[in-house]
């Protein structure tokens, strides 16, 4: 343990470090159609920026925590810190869409590392009556981070055009020799921990070949090319469920899912940030293909959202052990449907609709992670804390890739001049209304499963 003002030090670099993470990954959502314009592809192309990004992200963050007990946790958040930097300034400068896709999936690999192994420094140099403080402060950091980022975004974007996202992205690199010194050389000590490499390429896989297969769904390429990949990715997935039960560490342990009420958390999670991620991503393409908006404007629709997320976000946890997890998960799923039925009624008719439709969904999402979470923690055995926290934060990240996902293939699967399921004159905004319902779809399905949250333990006492 070091002392008190060397680990503020330490405290601080963090709080630096992941605001220019969240930043980026709110900037980028504002700058996608801008990307897609530049080099003329499509939204279920340039999607993949993102949805590549988050995949990628997701499977690593549950790898990260080992791999920091073999290599050392200074070592690999410091790799982190590179990967991310140089590869915000790489695919500034690439020529293609395609390697940039392919830079953002590695860039996401190694980005995973910040939130996870920034998260286990904090154990390591806070004593345990004060790491609540500064995860606290890391937190907040995180909140000012996500509710400026759609509007520093778009402002980067008008201003340089979407190069200037990256490259500020980049930034970060000078956090480096910081880290270098500032962290303590203890944290490179090494353990003996083993990581199921097998079950995390079969996990990637497998999402990776069906998320691939909406592109070919959104572009009606229904041959055998769609059948293989389908058939590929289920098949990857099976192998991952035999897997997982033939060795002593796997990837995902199946025990944990046994309780229902942790599979319905884990399900709610995903269903609900698939929804946001979904909507995060589709709003911009809205408000620029239809609305015609600059990008500065694009993120100042997104900013009260945003903002309310920042600002409520870290109160919910404590608000959740007064009132219990279940109300106020299905409070926040009530709201974010409303958001997007508000959105779905509005789009190509009113900016300002939108706009509330997003401040509403925005108030319904802050009420949503942490409780989430705090139910998790409550529902796992002590044995089983550490393993399910990390397979419901991998999952959850998951969803948002799959939301990504579905809402391109939703708008893209529609003509342009498609009529509104909802029976509105709504212009050209007919197929984001559509795809906004087929979001909404995706939170109604989890609020239905939201009294299962608290069910009873089906596993005998003890156990």
């Amino acid at each position: 343990m070091i002392d008190e003002r060397a680990a503020k030090r330490v405290l601080a670099l963090q709080v630096v470090v992941v605001f220019f993470a969240v930043t980026a990954g709110n900037m980028v959502n504002v700058a996608l159609p801008t990307i897609g314009a530049d080099f003329g592809v499509s939204e279920g192309t340039y999607g993949w920026i993102v949805t590549g990004y988050m995949l990628t992200f997701a499977v690593f963050s549950a790898i990260h925590g080992r791999l920091a007990d073999r290599v050392g946790a200074r070592r690999l958040y410091l790799a982190g810190i590179l990967v991310f930097g140089f590869g915000s300034a790489l695919t500034a400068a690439l020529p293609n869409i395609e390697s940039i896709i392919a830079v953002r999936m590695l860039q996401g690999a190694g980005a995973a590392g910040l939130p996870s192994i920034g998260t286990l420094i904090i154990a390591r140099v806070f004593p345990p009556e004060k790491r609540g403080a500064a995860s606290g402060v890391l937190l907040a950091g995180l909140g000012v981070a996500a509710s400026i980022g759609p509007f520093l975004g778009g402002a980067l974007v008008q201003a340089f055009r979407w190069q200037a996202v990256f490259l500020f992205s980049s930034v970060s690199l000078v956090t480096f020799p910081f880290a270098a010194r500032l962290l303590p050389r203890e944290l490179d000590a090494r353990g003996h921990t083993t990581i199921d490499w097998v079950g995390a390429a079969l996990m990637t896989v497998g999402a990776s070949l069906l998320i691939y297969s909406f592109d070919l769904l959104a572009h009606r390429e229904f041959g055998l090319k769609l059948i293989a990949l389908l058939a590929a990715g289920v098949l990857a997935l099976v192998g991952l469920a035999v897997w997982i039960r033939r060795v002593s560490i796997p990837f995902i342990h199946p025990e944990v899912f046994a309780d229902v009420r942790y599979s319905a958390a884990v399900a709610v999670g995903f269903l609900n940030q698939a929804t946001r991620m979904g909507t995060v991503v589709l709003v911009p393409i809205l408000l620029h293909d239809v609305d015609g908006l600059a990008p500065i404007w694009v993120g100042a629709v997104l900013l009260p959202g945003a903002l309310l997320i920042a600002a409520l976000s870290p109160i919910t946890g404590r608000l959740s052990d007064r009132v219990g997890a279940r109300k106020l998960v299905l409070g926040a799923s009530v709201c974010m449907i409303i958001g997007d039925l508000v959105m779905a009624t509005t789009t190509g008719a009113s900016v300002v609709g939108v706009t509330i439709g997003m401040t509403i969904f925005g108030l319904g999402f802050s009420f949503l992670h942490s409780p989430l979470l705090g139910a998790v923690t409550k529902i796992l055995p002590p044995r089983h804390a550490g393993i399910g926290l990390g397979m419901f934060m991998t999952i959850f990240l998951l969803g948002a890739a799959f939301g990504i996902a579905t809402s391109i293939t939703a708008l893209e699967l529609q003509a342009d001049d498609a009529p509104s399921w909802l029976g509105l004159s709504l212009g050209g905004g007919a197929p984001f209304s559509n795809a906004t319902l087929v979001l909404s779809a995706l939170s109604l399905l989890g609020l239905l499963l939201v009294p299962w949250l608290s069910g009873k333990d089906p596993r005998p006492p003890g156990e």
